[in-house]
């Protein structure tokens, strides 16, 4: 079983028989990297050069197959896309390719696995090409429920 462990600020990252890992950056843009990417040769306590900091990120997935992800914009969007449509970038501090058409003022706020989200139409949301825009989450997607009295 292979495991890859990252520590940073008391965080612990471990990704168990994944293919790549998807960073995803509140820019709009992704990268999938190999898991050996991140394989060290000399004995470092830190592991530096993990991920571009061109921009903050917002997730980082372990991918597996048929696994898609959502993500999710401020201004109330979500857009869902396959990660087989991101190429595999041998560089592991890669800005990543825009995915996620993103309006003025607009960040990705959250990136999820689909299956962990409360989307229940997944045709609506789904990417034909990219990058897209997105769709506007409707109530029922949302998740937020108004508290009754009653």
């Amino acid at each position: 079983m292979k495991v890859l462990k990252s520590i940073k600020r008391g965080f612990a990252l471990i990704c168990v028989m994944a293919l790549a890992l998807s960073l995803c950056a509140c820019s709009g843009k992704a990268a999938k990297v190999e898991l050996s990417a991140y394989k060290t040769t000399s004995n470092r306590r830190r592991l530096t050069g993990a991920y571009s900091d061109k921009s903050p990120l917002v997730a980082v997935l372990p991918l597996y197959e048929d696994s898609e992800v959502v993500l999710f914009a401020s201004d109330g969007r979500a857009l869902l896309f396959p990660p087989e449509a991101v190429s595999l970038k041998a560089s592991r501090t890669t800005q990543g390719v825009a995915v996620m058409a993103l309006k003025k003022k607009a960040v990705v706020t959250q990136a999820q696995f689909a299956p962990d989200t409360l989307i229940r139409n997944h045709a609506r949301y789904r990417a034909r090409s990219l990058p897209a825009a997105g769709a506007l989450l409707r109530e029922d997607d949302r998740g937020e429920e108004q508290m009754s009295l009653i």
